[in-house]
This record gives C-alpha cells, sequence and structure tokens, in this order.
C-alpha cells in the first residue's frame, strides 16, 4: 500500500516535471562536482531498527547496541552529454559505533567503518538559469570494516550491496549552486550540499 502511494506520488511529479521542463530550458552542464552530506543512509537506518542486530565473532554471538553514528558525507562527479542526462560516481561513508551485548549483560565495545563507491545516472526535469529539478538512481557496494573488542579484539570485513533512489533534487544558482535532496538508500533520507557545473 505504501509502495503503490509512493509510486503514484513518483509519476505525478514525473508528469508534473516533465510538463515544466519543455518550458524551462536555460542553462548547460557537461561536468558537475558535488559535495554533500546526508542524514539517514538506509544502512543506518537497517541498523538502528532492526529488532535483533548481532554479529558472529571467534569469542561468541553478541547483540550491538549502536550509541554513536554519523551522517553520510560524499563526493559525487557527473557527466553529461546533452544536460538532461548525467552519469558518473560517487563515493562516500560513515562510521556506527556501540556497546557489545551477550546475555543481555555488556560484554565490550566496536566501531564499523563503511565506505561507499557507486555508479549514478540522473535526469534533470528542469534546467533553468537558476533553477534546476532532477531525480536519479545509484547501485554501489559498501566496505565495511569493524573492529569489535570484547575478552580479545577481532576484525571482520564485508562487501555488501548498497543503492540509492534520488526522488526529487533541487538546485538553486548558477555555475556555483547549493542543492538539496530527499530519497532513500546510501546518500540518506535528506541531504544538501555545494554543486559545480562547467
Amino acid at each position: 500500500m505504501i509502495f503503490q502511494r509512493a509510486l503514484r506520488s513518483i509519476l505525478v511529479l514525473a508528469l508534473a516535471a516533465g510538463l515544466l521542463s519543455t518550458a524551462g530550458y536555460g542553462q548547460t552542464r557537461r561536468h558537475e562536482i558535488t559535495a554533500s552530506y546526508g542524514i539517514g543512509s538506509g544502512d543506518q537506518l537497517i541498523d538502528a531498527f532492526a529488532d535483533i542486530l548481532t554479529v558472529v565473532l571467534s569469542f561468541g554471538t553478541y547483540v550491538k547496541e549502536i550509541s554513536d553514528s554519523t551522517g553520510v558525507p560524499f563526493l559525487t562527479y557527473h557527466y553529461s552529454a546533452n544536460s538532461r542526462f548525467g552519469f558518473g560516481a560517487a563515493v562516500g561513508g560513515f562510521t556506527t559505533s556501540g556497546w557489545l551485548s551477550i546475555a543481555g549483560e555488556d560484554a565490550g565495545t566496536y566501531k564499523e567503518s563503511s565506505t561507499i563507491v557507486a555508479g549514478e545516472i540522473d535526469y534533470r526535469w528542469v534546467m533553468k538559469k537558476s533553477f534546476q529539478l532532477y531525480s536519479g538512481v545509484g547501485v554501489g557496494v559498501r566496505l565495511r570494516k569493524g573492529t569489535y573488542v570484547t575478552s580479545g579484539t577481532e576484525t571482520d570485513n564485508q562487501v555488501l550491496p548498497t543503492f540509492h533512489l534520488n526522488l526529487i533534487g533541487l538546485r538553486f544558482g548558477g555555475k556555483v549552486g547549493v542543492f538539496f535532496e530527499a530519497g532513500a538508500g546510501y546518500r540518506g533520507l535528506f541531504s544538501g550540499g555545494l554543486s559545480a557545473q562547467f
């Protein structure tokens, strides 16, 4: 039910943006570099809201209790041959730390660092001189390195798939501008930052 409502909203937005885009083509872009900061990435939300988060170490199976998690900074580069469609790459990451418990008692600490590398595609629905409306999608991998301290110290490295769906992005400015995005996935539910187009 929620998926159907979200899909319907996306289709209505796409139709409206498509109609608006024919009236508003005023800026070109070939290269774009962005620096952003997001909150509530999909990977972090899974960790925060899962009923039981466990990690299996040689010393036993522990429950992870999150005490601190950073935001999600990203650097991206996109290339566009026709200003509307762009494709490129994104690199970012975050860290999570907290306590380990076994049988309900504190048993140690952990820190996990995730680095995300992804390929992305975007489409500009509206390209005016100082305003752009866009959407996009990205697919990549998350390289997670965890350090777990219990009766000893153990590390665990994993390669995990990750994705991002940028439902709506708003960019304000000319060659250099600011942008705000709402979506779901590795960049976060909400993100914003600086953008340079040339």
